[in-house]
């Protein structure tokens, strides 16, 4: 099953963005494993015949059909499903978990005019909230720019997915999956949905494989 998870900073008065993250994830049901592939966001595609543009763009201007479409030629794949979140519903996903606990490389300082952009994380091991994990991985400070920001979203989700795998989790869904509703935007059925969290169970952290397309 080739999901492709795109996440998005819709503003105000906006329902679609551009993809600042984009994630080609491929489950094996058969042999329960999941291999992520990232895609960095100025990947240069052709969007038309002889046009050519960031891929990050096709998900704005054409939809997230398209974007499937694009992703699937450029790694040669067939990809049917996709899921859409924005950064704010991300944010209150990961606080409703409870936290995700990470060790933060050297110390993380963005300055930005609005609040909810800033991010001062020090280094060390910690609890992130939801509005520290989301400045976790968005940050692009450091020479490696948008590519080590990739780095960083990988170690992020297979924390996170230690966290959901916890069966505590089980717990928080009553709360989770009104907020995943608000603020997740998908092709795949409820039935899909239920198909996929139920193999999940047979998942371990050990079995989520993570790549940045070059």
């Amino acid at each position: 099953i080739n999901v492709l998870f795109m996440g998005i900073d819709a503003r105000k008065m906006e329902t679609n963005s551009r993809s600042d993250t984009m994630i080609l994830a491929s489950i094996d049901t058969k042999n329960n494993k999941i291999a992520m592939v990232w895609i960095p966001r100025d990947t240069r595609v052709e969007v038309s015949r002889n046009r050519y543009d960031k891929i990050n763009s096709v998900n704005y201007l054409q939809g997230p059909e398209a974007a499937c479409k694009v992703v699937g030629k450029l790694l040669d794949t067939r990809v049917d499903h996709y899921v859409v979140t924005n950064f704010d519903g991300f944010a209150r996903i990961v606080d409703i978990l409870g936290g995700v606990t990470l060790d933060v490389p050297p110390n993380m300082v963005h300055n930005d005019p609005d609040p909810k952009l800033r991010i001062n994380l020090p280094a060390g091991a910690q609890r992130l909230n939801g509005h520290d994990a989301l400045g976790y991985v968005r940050y692009r400070g450091g020479p490696t720019a948008d590519i080590g920001r990739t780095g960083r979203q990988q170690k992020f989700i297979k924390a996170l997915g230690e966290e959901m795998l916890q069966s505590k989790t089980i717990l928080k869904l009553p709360e989770l999956l009104p907020e995943l509703s608000k603020n997740v935007d998908t092709n795949l059925s409820l039935n899909d949905m239920l198909a996929m969290a139920k193999l999940t169970k047979n998942f371990g952290s050990q079995e989520i494989y993570t790549q940045t397309l070059p």
